[in-house]
């Protein structure tokens, strides 16, 4: 081994021959055989070299990691040898530190010990790093990205060999992560100058003031530490004193010390964390003063003004209501010599140069823009982007663009203004006109007169399209202007070509024109015209054309084709929105990106948007997935809001669904209208002139409309105090950060009240308990019934029908009239419910089994709830329910009621939803029964309909159909459609007849890959594309599998990220272009019940199709095919043995509906998907991919390869989708999908958001009883890294999150209660900022979520004061908070009872100044100018205060 050189060392170990076979004599040799195998990467050989040579280590010994990674004892050794060198070259410094710095970052990561073990060689090591010829960066931003504390002399040393130039990039890198992460000590006040002499030639300016402002607080530390010594006289004087102490047993000195050194290794780890937190809070703390100056400068209001007595009382706020005040500002200064739109009119008739032009485009006033349109104008989805990416860089020029609109809107089109581009011919003949509108040398508006569907000229017996401005783009190019407008003309002829493979489009009567042009007949080019009107044109139905040659258009009709995306992998039209002066307003707010244009409906939609009968009728509309049923929902709820605001009243109106996502998604959408309506009507109007607070819809999930019916509603409730407590509390905010402090809190401070009632709480039975109550509920009945089932005969019949709510019982009470009974339950029609007689029985068996477990466990279940509801609206006749509750927040009466995805509701529910509106011919329901795969719910749009008949006596809800799908193309649809027949065939009464979907588009067969294993299905994936076996998705893909447990199965040699991986239920709700279906029907519990499709045979499609519901629609056509196939093995049908089969295919159908361009289905088991893969098969509706043994194919190609390359962009606005959809048990999975796309993306600060939100949310879903037992220092240690993590993504969204991290510790409530103010006031100076140019009244009142973070705050500064013997800073800090939080009694408490001392005048004095007026933008201002004015909300402290007074 000795005359082995370095070569034959390395040669040994990657042979993985052993190299230790001698004894180890010498450092040198030593030295070099740990670099050697250190760089290689040969870990486990290392871990057997160190544990047999522990001997020759140097102290410190550390336990050697026995598993791969680096051990870290080997490590410290050599750091330690490094660090002690004192002659000669270290070997370490022989390797180069981009190998070193890795294994430096590994060591000092591997644990608390190792961290706290190197700190005191922290110092010397940068030295030693500092000292070569060369300062070995790497290894310097390893170790001051440790968080280290390092003396000042170090830093000296280190900066003075960095390489001088202030804009060294490298340099300011090192001082960022020194003054972020690391901690400076100093031993003397010289080295303040040294450390500022070294930096002075190599850092920014920015970089000395961090360090600064960290030397500052080294300083401070430095003379704390010489305060608290004491001198050694002393100290032996107070030894001498003690009395002398016995012997001590051995074994308790050692237990003792052992016992010290515990403690003193918690304390330096805690104050190593807490001075972390300290470090990050110093962003956000300059953050608040940089906005307390930012509003200081724009809000003009004089400090006096905040305490006038004509001051408007408080004022609610809310960042999600429909008034929010940034709503109400002015965005566009008038023009100081604004013309009319006369003048402007008159101005352009005779504009014959750019300079006039100009002139009359600086008097345009934008706040006039309705005025002056003649024009409709449509923005492009590409145009609505340039906007957005534009208006903070160049707002000018975006104010340029809207002005040449304006001019272009009056249909006045001198040259200067417009030139026509060359006309271009289609290859169906049909002509575009192009019209390019310049802006200044470099940039030019390409816009086209076209005809669109106009929703502002049709009736109801008439359907009417228009001429309009269409602006594709803003093309912006210094270096080839000519060819950045011919590669935007080209993508708008794409756009038109595309839209001519619609299968459906427009007839429209040109020879019925209402008007022409003034000075020109051509219908496209104004060449010679100065003024045109647009032309008006009737609009026949939609034309449905599912074959490749389309009929010529009758004689004096022309089709009309709607534009679709030009990228050859979307099958979608394009979206237009309209411009008025509202949404002119919104483009150049530009302060919020999710605020979107409102888009224009198409004709179908429009229908169904203005639907009106006589007499009035609810409206049930059915669609399947991606047809726009919620888009028509919101347009709906909107037309009729503005109905109602135009006749003065003051409607309510309702919105309720299951799903969170969705209500937000539909709050926001309706929000964005409400924007763009309330801009156009006054843009300098305040929210308060536009709408008040009762007319403002509701939105909310079913359980918070539960909730909150059982507050209102006259009647004994449902929950007892002490349950609405626990319950009400965690559905009141909705943020789910606030509800884990609440949940935290009543854990934590339970009333004595409420422990002593705790024991009759009663907890909620979820579907997911019940499961896991199965066992006992199934025990000694000997049932094979499968859990779900018997869970849905439960929910949506036995306790869920409306029969089973017996309204009409005097006795409701009873508990035998609180579900059906048994022979209730059998009388159901077996259109009801799908079970036999003996079935039934034995499900009533099971039902009261569970309902006694449910009494003896305490529980309850939402039917129960919904049965007291029931019955308390039941009793109220229509006076008593107008008069049942007044106020903002009630929710009675409803005048409209909207709710989406109907199909997840209980027949009980929406009896409760129908009876509570003043109309229930006043209702829309939308949904769609083949996505019903909401565990309990068996439900049926006949069933509503019933509804109506027997418990009120109302007209029968007009069914209206949904049938053209946007979201994904014919190939696609085709195959769902397969599916939704089999429903159809074997469980009809599950699910409403409806006509198949029409793909707008044809699109590629989905494909189906029958391959015997799994390295052959990814050689199919990756074609010949292939570079490795790991398969890389692109920013649109996805795999999807049927359960958890699958998910968790997926083999290794797939090669696929696991994050990639979704299960069908986190997938609902989700689009993706690409879908990979993996193992669907080996992993499904139906196992091989899916053999009774072979049952479904060519006559019983036909009979299918003869339905007068499909028939009539004319939407597809079907194929039978006889390939040769190999056959499974026959399975009869039984409706009563194959029910798990309706859920199947329910799955499978949300999961094939997930894809928008590919579905790839593929199974290794041939048993389990060969009969779906025949049927597909024999419909024609599928590609087969085979395995490679029998097919000469290498795999798939073109665009239908997973891999795909993406933009930036793409990566971009996808991981923004990701977060936007990061909830319920999806929430995690997207939010690690959003991190690797933010990665792709180059996004690093939004990637860390993401991570930080993950880590968040995990240890948010652990369980917490970990901190009471022997996981709970690390469960702790967990808690503290994730609170830095989130304070580091320095995001004030992040703060809330990160105490309530802090909180959970237990350890760190001052700082807890720092962190809940310093959000709190941010929140409330942000709000400030945001409403700067708006009419602001001031002092302006926190709002409810900031006056609960303030109230958090104020209880723990409260508590940790009473812990501290009554500490008057904290205390004073509670008060603080107490009046920011507008509790005035709990802030006369703290002075009354003395847990705020005011024992002096010094004392006195810093209360009172809380009190007088001061800044008007601070969140106390409110609370001063109450003090001032001797309000009588606040004469609980004035009368405290004056009582201290008097007492000194």
């Amino acid at each position: 081994m000795e005359d082995q050189d370095e070569a034959a060392v390395y040669a040994a170990l990657t042979s993985g021959r052993s190299v230790f076979t001698g004894s180890m004599t010498g450092p040198q040799r030593m030295e070099r055989q740990f670099l050697l195998e250190l760089a290689h990467g040969n870990f486990r050989k290392l871990a057997s070299f160190v544990g047999a040579n522990a001997s020759q280590i140097p102290e410190p010994a550390f336990v050697v990691k026995k598993d791969e990674g680096i051990p870290v004892g080997l490590v410290l050794a050599k750091l330690f040898s490094l660090i002690k060198s004192e002659s000669g070259e270290p070997l370490w410094t022989l390797l180069d530190d981009v190998t070193t710095a890795p294994i430096l970052k590994a060591a000092l990561s591997s644990s608390v010990e190792t961290l706290k073990w190197f700190e005191k060689y922290a110092s010397n090591a940068l030295v030693a790093f500092s000292a070569q010829e060369e300062v070995r960066q790497n290894d310097v931003m390893v170790l001051l990205d440790a968080g280290l504390r390092v003396s000042c002399a170090s830093v000296a040393t280190l900066f003075a060999g960095l390489p001088k130039g202030k804009g060294h990039q490298l340099n300011n890198e090192i001082a960022k992560t020194l003054c972020d992460k690391s901690y400076l000590f100093m031993t003397s006040q010289n080295e303040f100058k040294a450390v500022m002499d070294a930096v002075s030639e190599t850092v920014s300016t920015r970089g000395k003031v961090r360090i600064n402002d960290a030397l500052k607080l080294a300083k401070t530390e430095l003379h704390k530490s010489k305060n608290k010594q004491r001198s050694p006289e002393k100290a032996a004087a107070a030894s001498a004193t003690k009395p002398s102490a016995a012997p001590e047993d051995p074994k308790a000195v050692a237990k003792a010390k052992k016992a010290q050194e515990e403690a003193e290794r918690r304390l330096a780890a805690l104050k190593l964390k807490t001075e972390k937190i300290t470090s990050a809070l110093q962003w956000y703390n300059k953050l608040l003063d940089d906005l307390n100056d930012k509003a200081a400068k724009t809000v003009n209001v004089s400090d006096s003004s905040a305490f006038d007595g004509g001051i408007e009382e408080e004022k609610k706020c809310d960042d999600d209501d429909l008034e929010e005040t940034a709503a109400g500002r002015a965005l566009v200064a008038k023009p100081k010599h604004a013309l009319s739109p006369e003048q402007v009119v008159k101005a352009l008739s005779s504009c014959d140069s750019e300079d006039a032009l100009a002139d009359v485009e600086t008097g345009i006033d934008l706040l006039q823009w309705d005025s002056m349109s003649e024009w409709t104008i449509d923005i492009t989805e590409s145009a609505h982007k340039w906007f957005k990416r534009h208006i903070r860089k160049d707002r000018s020029l975006c104010e340029r663009v809207i002005r040449r609109l304006t001019l272009l809107s009056t249909g006045r089109w001198p040259y200067v203004l417009c030139k026509p581009l060359k006309a271009r011919q289609l290859s169906s003949g049909r002509k575009i006109h192009l019209y390019e509108t310049k802006l200044d040398s470099a940039s030019r508006i390409i816009w086209e007169v076209a005809i669109a569907f106009s929703p502002r000229r049709s009736r109801l017996e008439q359907t009417y399209c228009e001429q309009v401005i269409r602006v594709w783009d803003v093309v912006l190019d210094h270096d080839n202007l000519s060819s950045a407008i011919d590669l935007t003309v080209e993508r708008i002829e794409k756009s038109h070509l595309r839209g001519e493979e619609c299968a459906i489009h427009a007839l429209i009567d040109k020879a019925q024109a209402s008007s022409a042009p003034a000075t020109d007949s051509d219908e496209g080019a104004p060449k010679g015209a100065t003024y045109r009107i647009p032309r008006v044109f009737p609009m026949s139905s939609e034309v449905v054309c599912m074959d490749a040659a389309k009929e010529e258009a009758p004689k004096g009709k022309s089709r009309h084709f709607h534009p679709a995306s030009d990228d050859l992998r979307q099958y979608t039209l394009l979206k237009f929105y309209e411009l008025n002066a509202g949404a002119v307003q919104m483009l150049l707010d530009g302060q919020d990106e999710n605020n979107d244009l409102p888009f224009s409906p198409g004709p179908k939609e429009h229908e169904i948007i203005h639907y009106q009968s006589d007499p009035q009728r609810s409206i049930l509309l059915m669609g399947r997935s991606g047809t726009g049923k919620t888009t028509c929902l919101v347009f709906r709820m909107w037309a009729q809001f503005t109905s109602y605001q135009q006749s003065q009243a003051r409607p309510r109106q309702l919105f309720v669904t299951k799903n969170e996502v969705l209500c937000r998604e539909v709050k926001r959408s309706f929000n964005n209208m409400g924007l763009a309506w309330r801009k156009r009507r006054d843009p300098k109007a305040s929210s308060a002139a536009v709408a008040v607070a009762e007319e403002k819809p509701k939105f909310l999930t079913s359980t918070e409309w539960l909730d909150a019916l059982d507050v209102q509603l006259p009647g004994e409730p449902f929950f007892t105090k002490t349950e609405l407590k626990q319950r009400f509390d965690l559905r009141k905010h909705s943020d789910s950060v606030t509800k884990g402090i609440e949940a935290w809190l009543s854990e934590q401070n339970v009333e004595v009240e409420e422990n002593a009632a705790a024991s009759t709480v009663r907890n909620e039975m979820t579907f997911a308990a019940f499961r896991k109550q199965w066992r006992k509920i199934k025990s000694g009945s000997g049932t094979q019934m499968d859990s779900a089932i018997v869970w849905r005969e439960i929910k949506s019949f036995i306790k869920g029908s409306v029969p089973a709510l017996h309204i009409d019982r005097e006795e409701r009470s009873e508990p035998q009239n609180r579900f059906l009974s048994l022979d209730e339950y059998l009388a159901l029609p077996r259109k009801q419910s799908r079970m036999d007689e003996s079935q039934r029985r034995e499900v009533y068996e099971l039902y009261l089994n569970y309902e006694r477990l449910k009494k003896e466990g305490l529980f309850y279940d939402e039917s129960d709830l919904v049965y007291n509801i029931a019955g308390r609206v039941a009793a109220l006749d229509q006076r008593s329910l107008e008069q049942a509750v007044v106020g903002e927040e009630s929710l009675l009466p409803i005048d409209a009621l909207f709710v989406d995805e109907v199909q997840d509701f209980t027949q009980a529910e929406l009896f409760i939803l129908a009876k509570l509106c003043r109309d229930p011919n006043n209702l829309f329901l939308a949904g769609d029964t083949a996505q019903s795969i909401a565990v309990g719910v068996d439900f049926r749009f006949t069933d509503v309909r019933q509804i109506f008949y027997n418990s009120f006596g109302g007209i029968e809800p007009k069914l209206l159909q949904l049938s053209y799908n946007y979201r994904s193309h014919a190939g696609i649809l085709r195959l769902a459609a397969c599916v939704v027949e089999l429903l159809y065939h074997f469980f009809g009464n599950s699910l409403d007849r409806l006509p198949p979907d029409l793909g707008l588009f044809s699109g590629p067969k989905p494909v189906v890959m029958d391959v015997s294993s799994t390295q052959e299905l990814v050689l199919m994936l990756q074609g010949a594309k292939r570079t490795s076996s790991r398969i890389e998705f692109g920013a649109h893909q996805v795999v999807i599998v049927r359960t958890e447990e699958a998910k968790k199965r997926m083999p290794e040699e797939f090669g696929i990220d696991p994050d990639w991986v979704l299960t069908v239920q986190e997938s609902k709700g989700l689009e993706f272009d690409d879908v990979l279906l993996y193992n669907f029907f080996s992993d499904s519990p139906a196992e091989d019940l899916w053999r009774v499709v072979s049952s479904y045979s060519e006559q019983d499609i036909a009979s299918y199709y003869a339905d007068a519901a499909v028939s009539a629609s004319g939407v597809q056509k079907w194929d039978w095919e006889d390939p040769l196939l190999t056959e499974t093995r026959h399975l009869d049908f039984d409706a009563n043995q194959h029910k798990i089969l309706e859920t199947e295919l329910k799955m499978l159908y949300t999961a094939i509906t997930r894809a928008r361009v590919n579905i790839f289905i593929a199974e290794t088991n041939t048993e389990s998907s060969r009969p779906m893969f025949n049927y597909f098969q024999r419909r024609a509706v599928v590609d087969v991919q085979q395995s490679k043994e029998n097919s000469e194919e290498e795999g798939l190609s073109g665009v239908r390869v997973f891999g795909a390359m993406n933009s930036v962009d793409d990566w971009r606005s996808r991981g923004e989708y990701y977060l936007r959809n990061a909830e319920g048990e999806r929430q995690a999975t997207c939010l690690r999908l959003a991190a690797k796309c933010f990665d792709k993306a180059g996004e690093p600060k939004r990637r860390d958001y993401a991570l930080a939100y993950l880590s968040f949310t995990e240890i948010d879903q652990e369980d917490r009883t970990k901190l009471r037992g022997k996981q709970g220092v690390e469960f702790r240690s967990k808690l503290y890294a994730i609170t830095e993590q989130l304070l580091e993504a320095n995001d004030v969204s992040f703060l809330d999150k990160a105490a309530l991290c802090l909180l959970r510790t237990g350890e760190q409530e001052e700082y807890t209660a720092e962190l809940f103010e310093l959000y709190a006031r941010l929140r409330y100076t942000q709000r400030i900022n945001d409403d700067a140019d708006g009419d602001l009244t001031l002092p302006l009142a926190p709002s409810a979520h900031e006056k609960k973070y303030f109230g958090y705050a104020a209880k723990f500064f409260a508590k940790t004061s009473t812990e501290r013997g009554g500490s008057f800073d904290l205390a004073l800090s509670s008060f603080r908070n107490f009046v920011c939080a507008g509790m005035y009694d709990a802030a006369a408490d703290l002075i009354n009872s003395g847990a705020l001392p005011i024992e002096d005048n010094g004392s006195f004095q810093q209360l009172y100044q809380l009190c007088i007026p001061a800044s008007p933008m601070d969140p106390t201002a409110t609370f001063r100018k109450d003090f001032n004015l001797r309000t009588a909300a606040c004469e609980c402290i004035t009368a405290a205060v004056r009582n201290s007074a008097n007492r000194l």
